[in-house]
């Protein structure tokens, strides 16, 4: 099947909710590419103009760690969108794998999603999905961020997402102001990056329950436990990360610039680099994060937990998607 007279679909790399992610050749510049269409079924004007916005705050962040967005465009009575294919793993395959990371491994992969999460915020986007499986790491262990679909520009990020008062998401990386729909911008992400380097530290995130409702209750309220093996300034810094109040959280470049220098002070026999021999060109801090590292120091201070003031509703785990592929083929998330 070939989408817009150009791209060559062979084979499905995972469906979700959100859509569905096929492996494809680009037959005018002859390079493999990654499609991605709407579920059948979900074609309604308000299902076009999501994606269309997906498109559209994906575009605009050109950086390394966020995966690159090449086309958009109608098919049929639908759309497409066109992206880099990425050679590899997401995140939650890789826990799954191999459990838990070394602290040094944790900074390297956290250091990498914040610089991504820097140049969108940089333009105005908040991801507001940040968690394992829509991290991809490539085969040289460059980490990606990707599926922007519930992401939204910071004049946009008040209120519920829908019309109906629900707010998407996921409840293990959802940040209080998230889940009781108030103003959420890019502390928000912050905050789900915290919960992700939680659980690349521990092998779960800060809060679990038996429902959703009951895992926003803790992140409202709640105090992670602390991960064990973990140097002292670490612990405080991730507790930084999951400060309630997100004025009390670092912004993306200093939490960049954090992760860089605590990877880099790691003597190399204490690295496992995620269970890989050392790439050629591992990735290296961008100039922003180096610029921060030395000018920058990281604050000890955490906040009083956040009261509950409104009552939330929340789709139970709506935005998470789970690619059927296997783990180990090219992919870009759902």
């Amino acid at each position: 099947m070939r989408i817009a007279k150009r791209y060559r679909l062979e084979s499905l790399l995972g469906r979700g909710g959100m859509g569905e992610v096929w492996r494809a050749t680009d037959e005018v510049l002859d390079r493999p590419v990654a499609v991605k269409l709407l579920p059948p079924g979900q074609t309604d004007p308000d299902a076009m103009e999501r994606f269309r916005h997906e498109a559209l705050t994906a575009a605009v962040v050109n950086n390394p760690h966020v995966i690159g967005i090449h086309d958009f465009g109608p098919y049929g009575d639908s759309c497409y969108l066109v992206m880099e294919l990425v050679d590899g793993r997401n995140l939650a395959a890789e826990l799954r794998r191999q459990g838990p990371f070394g602290p040094a491994d944790a900074a390297w992969i956290a250091a990498q999603v914040a610089e991504g999460l820097a140049a969108a915020h940089h333009e105005g986007v908040v991801h507001r999905d940040i968690k394992p499986g829509n991290l991809l790491m490539t085969a040289d262990r460059t980490v990606k961020i990707a599926d922007f679909g519930i992401a939204c520009f910071v004049t946009e990020a008040a209120g519920p997402d829908t019309p109906d008062g629900y707010v998407l998401g996921t409840s293990y990386y959802l940040a209080p102001e998230r889940a009781t729909a108030q103003p959420a911008g890019p502390a928000a992400d912050i905050y789900s990056l915290g919960c992700v380097l939680h659980q690349l530290l521990t092998g779960g995130p800060p809060f679990v329950a038996d429902t959703p409702t009951g895992v926003l209750r803790q992140h409202l309220h709640g105090c992670p436990v602390q991960p064990t093996g973990v140097r002292r300034d670490f612990r405080q810094f991730l507790l930084r990360m999951l400060a309630k109040d997100p004025e009390d959280r670092p912004d993306a470049n200093d939490v960049a610039a954090w992760c860089w220098r605590t990877y880099l002070n790691t003597p190399r026999r204490h690295l496992s680099l995620l269970g890989h021999r050392t790439p050629a060109h591992p990735p290296a801090p961008s100039p922003t994060a180096l610029s921060a590292m030395s000018a920058r120091s990281a604050r000890s201070a955490v906040s009083a937990p956040t009261v509950l003031t409104a009552d939330t509703a929340l789709t139970a785990e709506t935005a998470q998607s789970t690619l059927t592929a296997d783990a180990t083929v090219p992919m870009a998330a759902v």
